[in-house]
């Protein structure tokens, strides 16, 4: 499952900047702290569900947008 955490790294640091939000930005509209944004999209962190959740109702997109295969 590692294809799966390297896809939630790229997509939310792609749609992150697509809304050109901040990592600060990104904490303060998730309730997930900088740090931890941060380590998800080094694809450092392996985020629960709860937390990818979060992340995705933060940023006002649908869940499978941030697992599914990102575009190239």
């Amino acid at each position: 499952m590692d294809y799966l955490s390297k896809n939630v790294a790229a997509n939310l640091k792609r749609i992150r900047k697509s809304k050109c939000m901040s990592l600060d930005q990104t904490a303060e509209q998730t309730g997930v702290s900088k740090s931890m944004l941060a380590q998800i999209e080094k694809d450092a962190a392996n985020p629960s569900l709860g937390t990818l959740g979060k992340i995705a109702s933060g940023l006002r997109i649908e869940f499978h947008e941030l697992i599914d295969t990102p575009p190239i």
